[in-house]
């Protein structure tokens, strides 16, 4: 049996100390990591992480860095374009309704998204906030990962239906809104998430990869199934949205 944690940042500084430990023990819990650089620094950080532990990859530019100079964006959107035989997908990128300057979120997150159409790669977004409007824009041209989602159900039904997916993170631990979002959506739209080292389950601890397995265990509760079925179908899911047996 096998879990994905479909997007964390074990690139992240906040495992700077212990890396090493935490992706052991996410390995030996039988853990596939996709990692997601998600600034400059974090993007050449997780490419250094996927070779020397040989782990998962996506590459984007997180809408909270939209004041960073043209110049800065640039250098992400090359080192994309030039390593897109090292990534399964453009993200995390999108837009968030708790920073600022929305056209400017709007205007790089396109930017990326006309990048993964070229590279033909799916995306992996972060979209608090603009959960419809990132899907109207992206709908049609690419496939999409919803990180972390919480928004309504009606348009999370509609993501599941036109061939995208649903990421659960490990806020369904405390959140009723994410138990009732698994409760009503069809299994074959959801994929799971730690968002490593956010969103810990454990008071007091960061996050860590190896903790999707209770994302999954608190799924096949929901749905009243056994934990081996519901983590083979999310399998199934992840692999099928990448193009590629994880």
């Amino acid at each position: 049996m096998v879990y994905v944690d479909a997007h964390c940042h074990i690139e992240d500084k906040a495992f700077n100390k212990n890396r090493d430990e935490i992706i052991e023990r996410a390995k030996k819990e039988n853990v596939i990591i996709i990692t997601s650089g998600a600034s400059l620094g974090g993007c050449l950080r997780a490419l250094e992480c996927k070779k020397k532990y040989n782990i998962y990859l996506t590459l984007g530019y997180h809408p909270s860095r939209v004041k960073a100079d043209d110049k800065v964006v640039e250098k992400v959107y090359n080192l994309i374009k030039n390593n897109e035989n090292e990534i399964l997908a453009v993200g995390e990128i999108g837009m968030d309704i708790k920073d600022e300057n929305y056209e400017r979120q709007e205007e790089i997150f396109k930017k990326f998204l006309s990048l993964a159409e070229e590279l033909n790669k799916p995306i992996v977004v972060h979209a608090r906030g603009f959960e419809r409007k990132i899907f109207d824009i992206a709908k049609n041209k690419v496939n999409i990962m919803f990180h972390c989602y919480s928004g309504d159900i009606e348009l999370a039904k509609e993501i599941g239906r036109d061939g995208n997916l649903i990421s659960i993170s490990t806020l369904i631990c405390f959140s009723e809104h994410h138990k009732k979002l698994v409760e009503e959506l069809d299994l074959e739209y959801l994929t799971t998430e730690t968002d490593s080292p956010y969103l810990s389950p454990i008071k007091g601890a960061k996050n860590e990869p190896k903790n999707v397995k209770l994302v999954v265990e608190e799924i096949a509760k929901i749905k009243e199934m056994d934990v081996e079925e519901v983590a083979d179908i999310i399998y199934k899911n992840t692999s099928k949205f990448f193009k590629r047996r994880l």
